[in-house]
């Protein structure tokens, strides 16, 4: 490696002015440092040997990073399922410096956990990674109360035509696609198609910005930037990942470190000038004295909004955000507003192009099609239960967040609904935690948990749906919609969640109507790759890892 790129990655001369103002050397300091470090984390893993513990794993790959390696190198959540089989609904084990950490799929132990989100956490690294991403803050209560008049319902309502005019331009350039080979089908990547229509929509509904990646491909710097931000690996991205546990880590040069920092710059830059410009907007039609009121909101989009929210007179000035917590949020609705809509309609439309599902898509398809007009309101839409059905099963079956991380704020007990053993052969109906240890919430396994849904909790069945109380014990799951923990719940809930349901719906019904789809021939292997979100995966011609869903597309043609 060259210099130049090492220094590229290192600001080595901001490093060795903070060492020259030490009277000691530089690998002295470094090694105080590491030291203390270590030290540290020894008090907390002693602590937590001497807390009575739940079953564990035998072993552990190293002493370093425990069993961290294994969880992150395996495909998305196989690494806790075993365990669940052997172990039962609750498991410890050890990660980075073998301290502690807790995976339970028990829903009372999950809505214990959800529902007292403020003395459960996200762990320290994690809110590292969160504000090193997407600047996230983390007075959550503070933000909710200004972010609330976005995410209202009457307020999604009035961005439905956004979702139909994207969802329509998407389904045009389909047809065209085929028309194009003078059959009846042809194999298109659906998910960079959906993930570009949903960026469509997130810029225009979000913060009234264009990013036309439909009809111009993802030639614009934030979209860009974004795409590389969440691009899938080929090796796990261990040390992106211990950045935040271990502090001196971050001086070790990555091209992934290097890539997110400039990915960072563009958002920044990009996210700033998007404040400005809507903020100004805000300003020119408020009040001839100045005073900016809620209800007289210029510009529908999410991020005026927020700014006139957080400008309004009622809003006392402790409560406001700042200007690095506002584009914080463009960052947050890029990846909550898009990347998860779009995965999640991209692994529908492959359970729905597998042979056995057909009856479930041709179905859907005959009700969509019952419907006579084009743009059906938002009343319309929620009143077709097959799509209804078909929704609340794709956010059941394949989730877009493999798992959700918590910690304990101080030593506690979580409850169970299901007693155990201990090791020492004692019942328990609760779970000991110690201050700051780990908490796992497995969604992706709970949706297909066959204690909660059933033996055929595999299967794409949205008949599920529509049978009454057959699986009653999803009720006990803290989910903010269909006891599902797509949007977890309790006070930390996903706010946006009204948004991702009808652009789901809007969009199923735009493409849909005219396209069918089904597996490529021959099939190729997708594989799971999760970094924040649950992609689709593939290996091209040329030896590299892409996110892609090729699937084949069929016009059909309503009589």
């Amino acid at each position: 490696m060259s210099t130049s790129k090492i220094t590229d990655r290192l600001s080595l001369e901001g490093i060795q002015e903070v060492f020259d103002l030490f009277p000691y050397g530089k690998w002295q300091v470094a090694g105080a440092a590491t030291g203390g470090f270590l030290v540290y984390k020894l008090a907390g893993l002693l602590k937590w040997w001497f807390i009575e513990s739940i079953h564990s794993p035998d072993s552990y790959e190293s002493v370093l990073l425990g069993d961290f390696r294994r969880i992150v190198a395996s495909p998305p959540s196989s690494v806790y399922k075993e365990w669940f089989a052997q172990y039962g609904h609750s498991v410890s084990y050890r990660g980075v410096f073998l301290t502690r950490s807790l995976c339970t799929k028990d829903p009372k132990a999950i809505a214990h956990v959800l529902n007292h989100a403020y003395d459960f956490p996200k762990p320290s690294h994690v809110r590292k990674f969160l504000v090193r991403m997407f600047g996230e803050g983390v007075d959550h209560k503070r933000q909710r109360k200004i972010l609330t008049p976005c995410f209202g319902p009457s307020h999604i309502r009035e961005l439905s035509p956004i979702f139909y005019d994207k969802g329509y331009e998407l389904r045009d350039i389909w047809l065209r696609q085929i028309e194009e080979t003078g059959q009846d089908v042809k194999e298109i990547d659906v998910f960079i198609w959906l993930a570009r229509a949903t960026l469509d929509i997130i810029g225009l509904a979000g913060f009234d910005y264009p990013f036309e990646t439909l009809s111009q491909g993802e030639t614009d710097e934030l979209v860009k930037a974004f795409m590389q931000l969440f691009a899938p690996g080929q090796s796990p991205p261990t040390i992106g990942f211990l950045v935040d546990i271990i502090p001196l880590v971050k001086y070790i040069p990555t091209e992934r470190l290097s890539l997110i920092a400039r990915s960072k710059e563009i958002m920044a830059r990009v996210g700033s000038k998007l404040v400005r410009e809507r903020r100004a907007a805000v300003l020119a039609a408020a009040n001839s004295d100045g005073s900016v009121e809620q209800k007289s909101v210029v510009g529908k989009d999410l991020l005026s909004v927020l700014i006139k929210s957080n400008m309004a007179t009622d809003i006392k000035d402790s409560e406001r955000m700042n200007d690095e917590e506002v584009i914080g949020q463009i960052y947050t609705l890029l990846i909550a507003g898009h990347e998860t809509t779009s995965t999640t309609l991209t692994w529908l439309f492959y359970d729905l192009a597998h042979p056995q599902n057909h009856a479930i898509q041709t179905k859907l398809r005959e009700e969509l099609q019952s419907v006579e007009t084009d743009q059906p309101s938002v009343d319309e839409l929620n009143a077709l239960p097959y799509l209804d059905a078909v929704v609340r099963e794709a956010l059941r079956l394949n989730s877009a967040l493999d798992v959700t991380p918590r910690s304990a704020g101080q030593d506690t007990s979580i409850p169970v609904s299901k007693p155990y053993i201990d090791k020492k052969g004692v019942e328990r109906t609760e779970i000991t935690v110690g201050a700051g240890e780990e908490i796992v919430i497995p969604i992706a396994l709970v949706k297909r948990d066959k204690e909660i849904w059933g033996e055929d909790a595999d299967e794409l069945r949205p008949e599920r749906w529509l049978e009454g109380s057959s699986h009653p014990r999803s009720s006990e799951i803290p989910g903010v919609f269909s006891s599902l923990l797509t949007f977890l719940g309790g006070p930390r809930s996903c706010i946006g969640y009204r948004f991702a349901l009808l652009e789901m719906k809007v969009l199923i019904f735009a493409l849909l109507r005219n396209v069918s789809v089904e597996l490529p021939d021959p099939v190729v292997e997708i594989e799971r790759k999760s970094f924040i979100v649950t992609r689709p995966a593939i290996i091209g011609k040329d030896g590299a890892m892409r996110s892609a869903m090729p699937l084949r597309l069929r016009q059909v043609r309503v009589e």
